[in-house]
């Protein structure tokens, strides 16, 4: 073969390799990139717990509001998966979105510092409800005809707030491309309903209401008056339900009876302690008689499980009636100050103690 055709064919190859991986690099096969920085972030924000939001955001609980939203810009800029390629960004900055939702709200930040809890669980939002569709709880505290609604107050997801929280357009949109800036002027949303007039300041343009389905239909007001009713209702059958089951039960429970705190004698006197809450319990000497110590020790964890359970309940009771008394306190046309001081100032041991133990 000629010496010319030979160095053409290689010439030939070497630029079809070189189109070969241009082509690659256009279509984004590349592996995708981080700073040190930016895992760092993901990796703190994943070794917190999932309601550790002050701890997500690196925040002190006497952090300012002010605060709150710069700790939010900062990290949700970091871990936002179009800009941090680490596998694991995507969990961060829901994490992160989840912890400014609940301390960028002020009544759920109250309530979060309150009991220690997700304001959003189950229990707290049926309570809510039923406070809504209770008739005598005053007009503050009623939502007409399904306005008003804080941002919070509906469902986002965490692009959504991102978008929200920049300035509305998204990545790429509102603010000039990726990360390019922060421009829109400030929005003000104002929500009529509950004690008083709230008002939130985000930038960029108005929020969006996610739309509703066109066959969607407001569910009948017995029902919700039942679902709002729901919680209150299992408080006062549940106790009843329990004493008929542990009834039935054979003489033999698998866990001992055991009292907290303080012995009850003649029969709970053996005293344990339970190893990661450090709290006192005793139990009846003749019921574990035979226990070995390995056996000891896991009735030593059982205890704690038991006593978290009874304060659960026990603060939720408390919580419900409190939140009676609020109510009985704002009086058909104007609230009753004394009554409501007194509302307030109803003790709730076992919700303090739970938010001592960190629960």
């Amino acid at each position: 073969m000629p010496a010319d055709a030979s160095a053409s064919g290689a010439a030939t190859s070497q630029n079809d390799g070189s189109a070969r991986s241009r082509r690659e690099h256009n279509q984004g096969n590349q592996e995708r990139k981080y700073t040190a920085e930016q895992k760092a972030a993901v990796l703190r924000i994943r070794r917190c717990q999932p309601t550790a939001f002050y701890e997500i955001l690196e925040l002190q609980r006497t952090c300012t509001d002010a605060e709150v939203k710069k700790a939010y810009r900062k990290l949700s800029l970091l871990t936002h998966p179009d800009k941090n390629g680490h596998e694991h960004a995507d969990e961060a900055f829901k994490m992160v979105a989840r912890a400014f939702s609940v301390l960028g709200d002020k009544e759920k930040r109250d309530k979060y510092d309150r009991f220690g809890t997700d304001p959003d669980s189950r229990f707290a939002s049926a309570q809510a409800q039923a406070q809504a569709q209770n008739p005598f709880a005053g007009f503050a505290g009623r939502r007409a005809g399904g306005g008003g609604g804080g941002m919070w107050e509906e469902e986002i997801s965490p692009e959504e707030m991102f978008a929200r929280f920049f300035g509305g357009g998204g990545l790429g949109g509102g603010f000039g491309g990726p990360f390019a800036g922060f421009d829109g002027g400030p929005q003000f949303v104002f929500n009529f309903g509950g004690p008083g007039i709230r008002v939130h300041q985000f930038g960029g343009a108005r929020p969006r209401a996610r739309p509703r389905n066109p066959g969607q239909e407001e569910p009948a007001s017995m029902w919700s008056t039942i679902i709002g009713l729901l919680p209150i209702l299992l408080l006062v059958v549940w106790p009843i339900l329990s004493s008929i089951f542990s009834g039935m039960t054979s003489s033999t429970p698998s866990t001992p009876s055991m009292v907290f705190d303080e012995p009850h004698p003649p029969l709970y006197t053996m005293e344990r302690t339970m190893p990661n809450l450090n709290v006192r319990y005793y139990l009846n000497p003749a019921d574990v008689q035979s226990y070995s110590p390995s056996k000891l020790y896991s009735l030593d964890k059982k205890a704690e499980v038991v006593l978290v359970q009874q304060l659960r309940i026990k603060c939720e009771s408390e919580m419900a009636h409190k939140q009676q008394l609020q109510n009985a306190a704002q009086g058909w046309f104007y609230p009753d100050p004394e009554k409501m001081e007194v509302a307030n100032a109803y003790p709730m041991p076992a919700c303090q103690r739970l938010n001592s133990m960190r629960l």
